[in-house]
């Protein structure tokens, strides 16, 4: 037993190790410590790093199967017979998801209707929808098309360094 005890005798220590974040503290002011030493920390409201950029599914294809979403890509769906049209629209929304000239992950925001849309193609929708959670978009999430269906509309923040390529699209 004496030879674990040497091991034991810091276990009750606090950690030596700090690890900070301070990317975004411009959006945070800190207060002044009251008594308990304790500071308070205030965030910007309604700030925002970044450009807001809109996606939204047409009305007709909210609910809709996915026959029905790749008769409504007619040219873009057609394809191997071979390939399932659960596979085939996939493909497509991937494909999609990587042209776009987005980073690789973008925050979702609360959507609202004075958000700019840059892209009002369906497939461009089912790209963000698809591959989107209530928090973020990633590019190389495994689309949900059940998920992508059911949705209407989602606004994902993009940061300031992929502003030029938005400019681009919109020419």
């Amino acid at each position: 037993m004496n030879e674990h005890s040497k091991l034991l005798h810091n276990m009750s220590a606090p950690p030596k190790s700090v690890v900070k974040y301070t990317g975004l503290s411009w959006v945070a002011t800190r207060g002044i410590p009251g008594g308990s030493g304790v500071t308070s920390i205030k965030y910007s409201a309604g700030s925002q790093f970044g450009t807001v950029v809109r996606f939204i599914l047409r009305e007709d294809l909210r609910g809709a199967s996915i026959k029905k979403v790749l008769a409504s890509l007619e040219a873009l769906a057609q394809g191997n017979d071979q390939i399932s049209p659960d596979r085939r629209l996939i493909t497509l929304i991937n494909r999609r998801a990587a042209e776009l000239p987005l980073p690789d992950g973008c925050a979702v925001i609360k959507t609202n209707p004075a958000h700019e849309v840059l892209w009002d193609d369906p497939l461009s929708a089912l790209a963000i929808l698809s591959k989107s959670t209530d928090t973020v978009w990633l590019r190389n999430k495994a689309p949900s098309l059940s998920e992508a269906v059911r949705r209407t509309a989602i606004s994902l923040l993009i940061p300031p360094a992929f502003t030029d390529r938005l400019l681009e699209a919109r020419i």
